[in-house]
């Protein structure tokens, strides 16, 4: 009885790592999606309204999706009590303190890129940096969600098998 009741655990706990890493990817393809959006949004309100980036970053943090939203808050946050501070500066740490945030280093890379340009050249200047932020999270998206199905699978799979494969070992 123990013994069943522990395999039954074993296998359990390496489907829940599988399953984990698989809702890890799936987060992460939402949160992409959310950016793309989201730097839709912010090169509206720069180029039309000239919407301050302060003001800008709190209005996206009202993203569905916490993670995202939660990134944008704490730039809006940073931003406003050190006027002085750079939007790279305020992206970087913002989304270091965010963990709930899934994003890969070159997503990062391209975050912290665009950083660099807000509120540092001209309007065309940081909407041709938006534009170019976009599709390269856009291509990045696209190369996840053509393998997303494929490795949430195997992520799974993989799980459920080595949790069984331990349980038999243990037999």
């Amino acid at each position: 009885m123990f013994k069943g009741f522990g395999m039954a655990c074993i296998v359990l706990a390496s489907s829940c790592v599988g399953f984990g890493f698989a809702r890890s990817v799936r987060r992460q393809a939402a949160q992409l999606a959310q950016l793309i959006t989201a730097l839709e949004f912010m090169k509206s309100e720069i180029q039309y309204r000239m919407t301050p980036l302060p003001e800008l970053f709190g209005q996206l943090a009202r993203s569905p999706e916490p993670a995202v939203g939660g990134m944008f808050a704490r730039c809006a946050g940073i931003l406003r009590a050190n006027r002085t501070s750079p939007p790279a500066a305020a992206f970087k740490k913002a989304m270091e303190e965010e963990k709930r945030l899934v994003l890969s280093p070159e997503a990062r890379q391209t975050l912290t890129a665009l950083g660099m340009a807000l509120g540092r050249f001209d309007v065309e200047g940081q909407c041709r940096s938006i534009e170019l932020a976009q599709r390269r999270l856009q291509a990045e998206s696209d190369a996840l969600e053509e393998k997303k199905r494929a490795r949430c699978r195997s992520y799974e799979t993989i799980g459920v098998c080595a949790g069984l494969a331990i349980a038999v070992i243990l037999v």
